[in-house]
């Protein structure tokens, strides 16, 4: 026998060998594989030629194995049915059975807003299916590209070359305040506002924000009393002080009633904003992935 190494061709060759010895005519494989009787005799006689070996004979009736189809027909239809069980797990996609960990990166917003709702839902369909959550970082492409994060929420401008972004729901700002703060008597005025001290919410050490670019487009300033990294640390500073806070609307209704806060609309015009769902382009046919997306852009329209 010639000396072989199986490539990619030569798999739809096996199928074809496999079909006959298990269905006994060249017909009936065809009919099986969905292709011509010519395309199973041409398949058979380039094998034939490719292992030295007639594989298989006419007799009475039926194509019977040689010794060499024979031996290795067994091994053929194992190889065959693992190969088509594990194309079948890539493909499909059992939350109810899935054991799998999903990784999510997200800023306060999106996960006070979307986690909650979506481990509601996976609690129900997916009991055996977890998630882990990052903060963002400055290497969350990264991150997506190679495959150690799933999905990242937050506010991306536009997708990057090879990522994929969907939109989630539009944003908008509202002032905090303490229950029984002035500010929530009368009025609520720029001059009220900036008479007051304020909490700038910094994730990344920065000391503007879209409040203080649109005061000085203003020809205003506003004085920040305290800066913190995150938001889940602002209510309690503005519960216990003067102090107030611009914060995401979604966020400071889930807060307002634990901490005794009260919204108010800013008295000057701030720009909503969009949260999205980010993910790499390989895995934008995955199932499981899909079915993570649409899990997660369902929780996050529920209020």
């Amino acid at each position: 026998m010639n000396e072989f190494h199986i490539d990619l061709r030569d798999l739809n060759l096996l199928a074809v060998l496999d079909a006959v010895l298990t269905e006994g005519s060249n017909r009936a494989a065809a009919a099986r594989l969905g292709v011509t009787q010519s395309a199973v005799s041409h398949a058979l006689a380039k094998l034939r030629k490719r292992l030295g070996d007639p594989l298989v004979v006419p007799s009475g009736g039926r194509m019977v194995p040689t010794p060499l189809a024979a031996s290795l027909a067994p091994a053929l239809r194992e190889a065959l049915d693992r190969l088509g069980g594990a194309l079948r797990g890539v493909r499909e996609f059992d939350p109810g059975t899935s054991t799998r960990t999903f990784w999510l990166s997200s800023a306060d917003l999106a996960g006070m807003v979307v986690l909650p709702p979506l481990m509601q839902q996976l609690t129900r369909v997916a009991p055996g299916v977890s998630v882990r959550m990052r903060g963002p970082g400055e290497n969350t492409l990264t991150a997506l590209e190679r495959g150690d994060l799933d999905v990242a929420l937050g506010i991306f401008t536009e997708a990057p070359a090879a990522f994929r972004l969907q939109a989630l729901f539009r944003e908008r700002f509202v002032c905090v305040a303490r229950s029984g703060h002035a500010v929530t008597q009368g009025r609520f005025t720029l001059a009220r506002y900036l008479e007051h001290g304020h909490v700038l919410v910094a994730p990344l050490g920065g000391t503007g924000s879209m409040v203080d670019e649109v005061l000085a487009r203003m020809g205003r300033s506003r004085r920040v009393a305290a800066a913190v990294p995150h938001f889940f640390l602002a209510p309690f500073l503005v519960a216990q002080t003067d102090l107030l806070l611009m914060a995401p609307e979604r966020m400071a209704r889930l807060l307002a009633p634990a901490f005794g806060l009260e919204l108010l609309r800013p008295p000057m015009e701030l720009e909503s904003f969009t949260l999205s769902q980010l993910w790499h382009e390989r895995v934008q046919h995955d199932p499981a992935h899909v079915w993570l997306r649409k899990s997660i852009a369902e929780a996050s329209q529920r209020r």
